[in-house]
């Protein structure tokens, strides 16, 4: 039962945060992407290509953003891993 009622609660509150024209345009997805895999968060990809086509014409394009997503996420989980074996 909270697993239904935390995933709405986390997509639910991605329409509390619109893109603004700053977040689509002039970015450097391959960097966008690494930030939100360094982060550890999931992957954002879907929303923002959806929004940014759709509210400013912009194209995000999807290898250039996992490419980053995936660097990025990778040296999250390596950093992770390492504070785990020395007992943080």
């Amino acid at each position: 039962m909270r697993l239904p009622t935390l995933m709405t609660l986390l997509l639910g509150g991605c329409a509390l945060f619109p893109l603004h024209e700053s977040d689509c345009k002039g970015v450097d997805w391959e960097r966008k992407g690494y930030a939100d895999g360094f982060s550890g968060a999931p992957q954002q990809y879907l929303r923002l290509s959806e929004e940014c086509a759709r509210r400013y014409g912009v194209a995000v394009p999807e290898e250039t953003y996992f490419k980053g997503y995936s660097a990025g996420y990778d040296e999250w989980y390596r950093l992770i891993g390492s504070m785990d074996r020395r007992g943080r």
